[in-house]
């Protein structure tokens, strides 16, 4: 399979393509389940009704299952996914022969609103860090200690592709942390193709699958491919 690409398809059928022992860092946001209907769009927001793909009945396991065998030993896994997932990944990720790390945390600066009377905000999301075996990369970044919590503006929901888009300094950071220039990394859950977009800025070589072919389009004009 040819890196600097984003490939249409789904992932649980791409990944068994990938050469064994071959990715250095895995970096992905696959869908939640977690989607509702709500009131957002009084506020001129989608709210959490993200769609069709996140309808609730994606399989948190068996990607995870097919994707740990790709994994050089050293190398990382990091996930984001909701905080109710967590636990799955974990025991499956452990399952597998990953090592989980450590729970890391998106700060939001710019949270979605919500009833502030009734409900607490959400400023947070979260992502899970495995490693394969002995040997990881931490390239620390900081002067002092890393604390796992990474401050970050959503990006605008005017301008976003997809309804769950990271920001592309945050995956950068992540890739900076994770992986040294040259690697090679993964996105199963390619999206808005911000993943791949972090990668070309930061020298590293990427694989990207997306199965949504309005996103996957719109994800090649935006990383230039």
């Amino acid at each position: 399979m040819e890196t600097n690409k984003i490939y249409l398809g789904d992932s649980l059928n791409l990944i068994p393509e990938l050469s064994d022992n071959s990715i250095d860092l895995v970096l992905t946001d696959p869908p939640y389940n977690i989607s509702s209907k709500n009131n957002f769009h009084t506020m001129g927001r989608a709210g959490i009704d993200f769609g069709k793909w996140d309808d609730g009945s994606f399989d948190q396991k068996e990607w995870i299952k097919l994707v740990v065998p790709k994994i050089k030993k050293g190398g990382s896994i990091v996930i984001f996914n909701s905080y109710s997932n967590m636990g799955i990944m974990e025991d499956i990720l452990t399952e597998c022969g990953m090592t989980p790390k450590n729970m890391l945390i998106w700060h939001k600066t710019n949270p979605m609103p919500r009833n502030r009377d009734r409900l607490y905000v959400r400023r947070s999301e979260f992502a899970l860090w495995a490693v394969k075996d002995k040997g990881w990369c931490f390239n620390r970044q900081k002067d002092t200690y890393e604390d796992g919590i990474f401050t970050y503006s959503a990006p605008h929901h005017n301008i976003r592709i997809h309804p769950t888009q990271k920001p592309i300094p945050l995956l950068e950071e992540l890739l900076r942390i994770h992986s040294n220039k040259g690697d090679l990394v993964l996105d199963p859950f390619s999206g808005s193709g911000s993943t791949a977009e972090a990668c070309k800025i930061n020298d590293r070589k990427f694989i990207a699958f997306e199965k949504e072919e309005d996103f996957y389009k719109k994800s090649l004009i935006r990383v230039g491919l």
